[in-house]
């Protein structure tokens, strides 16, 4: 779209004629009072009047004389006369925005005048007022208040859940327990190799695989333009008119990346099976259990030990309650010091009930 040219309308201050024409009415038809080029205000599309062979020549300047607006080109005031030397320009409205397709729904003079006022409110060091906005589209502003919506509610549920944790914590009463039982666990995985199945996407299987079959799956995704955002730029020539310019961004959508997955064979070592060694007691001394493999190497069928794991297990009886808890540890050297019969003090949490076993220490 071309840029054209439209001219600004301003209402009287004296006779209220509204709707004058911003470049062509430099004094009021009605009453002959001079144009206020500080209520200039952008009018709606449905009413604009074009600039017919319009010749720019710069923002007007203010008569220092008598303030009349006069055209850049000029010498002398047409007002009241006097020379023009020295005339600042008069100051300009700031850009309207709307989005392509949405009709621009019009200003009034007060609007221009309320610009204006903020501006030199920010100069004297004042809040200014913010100026008028065209209107956002409603599915816009829905989606806005919905997309809001969902933060804030993500957000109260982080705040509330914070709290719980928090409060469970803070608000714990003190308790005697007395230690009743203990447990442990000790495990050992094993591993056997051979064929195994798998699949992958084809350019990433391993070295040695092979391929059974291979198949088309979304992978990824990439951007494509997809058309255009169009808004139109209103701007204040100075003048008593304005120009409309169209600016536009590109705008995208997701497309599918494919690729080939493959299902493939590779020999491999995988975990078979576990083993496992158990005990109720500091008696019963932890222990890893025996482990009997089918054939060592690098076969198929061959085995080996793999990962282990243990764990040991405290059990406690809430002395005033009788409310029973246990509390689980990764160390031996920890769990061994749980003498049975042994009294203690924790946390008791206020919302769970249960006792934070870090908390735990010996009872005076």
């Amino acid at each position: 779209m071309s840029e054209k040219t439209y001219e600004m309308l301003w209402d009287c201050q004296y006779c209220g004629t509204r709707k004058n024409l911003g470049k062509t009415h430099r004094h009021c038809p009605n009453c002959g009072a001079p144009q206020d080029p500080r209520a200039r205000y952008f009018p709606p599309d449905s009413e604009k009047i074009a600039v017919e062979d319009h010749h720019f020549v710069g923002a007007d300047l203010l008569c220092p004389a008598c303030n009349t607006a006069n055209s850049r080109n000029a010498n002398h005031c047409g007002g009241c006369g006097g020379p023009l030397d020295g005339a600042r320009t008069v100051a300009q409205r700031a850009d309207r925005v709307v989005p392509e397709g949405q009709a621009f729904q019009g200003e009034s003079s007060k609007d221009a005048r309320a610009e204006f006022a903020a501006r030199q409110g920010a100069v004297a060091g004042l809040p200014p007022t913010p100026a008028p906005q065209p209107p956002h589209p409603k599915g816009a502003a829905a989606k806005g208040c919905a997309i809001f919506g969902i933060l804030g509610f993500v957000l109260m549920l982080i705040i509330v859940g914070g709290g719980v944790c928090a409060y469970n914590k803070c608000a714990a009463r003190p308790a005697a327990v007395e230690v009743t039982g203990h447990s442990w666990m000790r495990e050992v995985a094993v591993e056997k190799y051979g064929a195994v199945e798998e699949s992958a996407w084809c350019d990433e299987m391993p070295a040695g695989a092979e391929e059974i079959s291979r198949a088309k799956e979304k992978r990824s995704t990439k951007k494509v333009q997809d058309g255009e955002d169009c808004k139109v730029r209103k701007v204040d020539q100075g003048d008593g008119t304005y120009k409309e310019k169209k600016e536009c961004t590109p705008k995208f959508r997701e497309e599918p990346v494919m690729a080939d997955k493959c299902r493939y064979r590779v020999r491999k070592w995988k975990v078979d099976r576990s083993v496992k060694a158990t005990g109720t007691s500091l008696d019963d001394k932890p222990r890893w259990p025996d482990v009997d493999l089918a054939r060592s190497g690098t076969c198929d069928g061959c085995e080996r030990k793999g990962a282990t794991k243990e764990k040991y297990t405290v059990r406690f009886v809430d002395t005033a309650s009788r409310k029973e808890h246990t509390c689980d540890y990764s160390d031996e050297s920890r769990w061994s010091t749980f003498k049975m019969g042994s009294r203690w003090t924790a946390g008791v949490g206020a919302l769970t009930g249960d006792i934070d076993c870090d908390s735990l220490k010996p009872a005076p």
